[in-house]
């Protein structure tokens, strides 16, 4: 239902293919079976928060009013029944619109375009964000995708190259910036913060200091190899 951290926020797609990526996106969320979590097949289920439908309801009401609109209202995206609502997904979003600015958490897609990848950059500086971003192209030369992993390595925790935005803890670190997180999660981090560092040091100018430490390893446990 949308309500998990890496879930989407934003989409800003180039203006050249915002057609065909709006229509097929539309497809796949109308594929999307609604119903209970523990229901086979189900990926949209009711919202937990009692509050979560009516902010939804101002975010969607605020870029309707701006000029967006909601693209997949033929097969009810934006309704409502009791908790359970029907993924949104609203184009062409503006960074004037709240949903732009704001973390929805919840199934309303916004979809932007950009005609210069200076738009992107705009975005990404002004965005209080940085938890994670993706980047999708079919570029083999890495020359629009470089600048933009440059912009972004001081921004988010994890880039994602033509992949989606993922949990991953248990293999990779799950770090975050700016308002989105503090601090990295991970197996690693997670012994860290239950250890205490224990430094064995020697000179290694010293022949005799280096000799009997190339052979600690042998006979310490502590410093034997793992």
């Amino acid at each position: 239902n949308g309500q998990r951290c890496t879930a989407i926020k934003l989409v800003m797609v180039h203006e050249s293919i915002a057609d065909a990526f709006t229509k097929r996106v539309v497809e796949l969320v109308s594929d999307l079976k609604q119903g209970l979590p523990w229901e086979e097949g189900v990926s949209i289920t009711p919202l937990p928060e009692p509050t979560k439908p009516s902010y939804l309801e101002e975010l969607i009401a605020d870029a309707v009013s701006k000029g967006a609109d909601i693209i997949n209202s033929e097969q009810g995206g934006g309704t409502l029944s009791g908790a359970l609502f029907t993924p949104a997904v609203l184009y062409p979003v503006r960074s004037s619109m709240r949903v732009f600015q704001e973390e929805q958490f919840g199934p309303v897609m916004p979809i932007a375009t950009f005609s210069d990848v200076e738009e992107v950059h705009t975005a990404i500086k002004d965005s209080w964000n940085g938890q994670q971003a993706a980047v999708f192209t079919s570029d083999t030369t890495g020359k629009s995708s470089g600048p933009m992993i440059d912009r972004l390595s001081t921004v988010v925790g994890r880039i994602n190259i033509n992949t989606q935005c993922a949990r991953s803890p248990d293999s990779f670190p799950f770090a975050g910036r700016r308002s989105s997180a503090m601090g990295t999660m991970s197996i690693v981090e997670a012994l860290k913060g239950f250890s205490v560092e224990t430094v064995v040091s020697y000179s290694a100018s010293n022949d005799l200091s280096s000799l009997i430490a190339n052979g600690l390893d042998k006979e310490s446990n502590f410093l034997a190899k793992l």
